[in-house]
């Protein structure tokens, strides 16, 4: 006596396309992130400091990101400006919308001396940015 599978209750397999299109929409979403997030990059390049642990940064939408390369030379995007400049702008963006806290994020060059990023930590504190971070590299293993 034979016993019946499933399979030949239903009528034969069928092939479930449900998680490949599911695939296929997270791949097309990775790449439209992957890109935005390309163009925006600074296109100066900075040999950022290794770090041996992280946390998972979530996306702020109060961010200004400075880099810092060596000379050295302040970029806010791709625009070169002075030092006193981006301090002001670290000011006036900290008091423009008080329901949502800036985020200052500091990308500096290793070559760079402490002695020129310290101004734009002084300009945070006084214009009550509380939150200041400085982008990294992963130490490679």
């Amino acid at each position: 006596m034979r016993i019946p599978s499933v399979a030949a209750q239903r009528g034969g397999l069928r092939l479930n396309l449900t998680p490949l299109i599911d695939v296929i929409f997270n791949l097309i979403i990775f790449f439209l992130a992957a890109a935005h997030f390309a163009r925006n990059e600074p296109v100066t390049d900075v040999d950022l400091p290794a770090a041996t642990s992280r946390d998972v940064d979530s996306e702020s939408p109060r961010r200004l990101t400075v880099t810092v390369a060596t000379g050295p030379t302040f970029l806010i995007g791709t625009e070169e400006q002075p030092r006193d400049v981006i301090q002001a702008m670290i000011a006036t963006q900290a008091k423009g919308n008080s329901d949502r806290p800036l985020e200052l994020r500091i990308r500096a060059d290793r070559a760079v001396p402490f002695g020129e990023v310290e101004p734009l930590l002084v300009a945070a504190a006084e214009a009550g940015v509380n939150d200041v971070k400085f982008a990294i590299s992963p130490l490679e293993k």
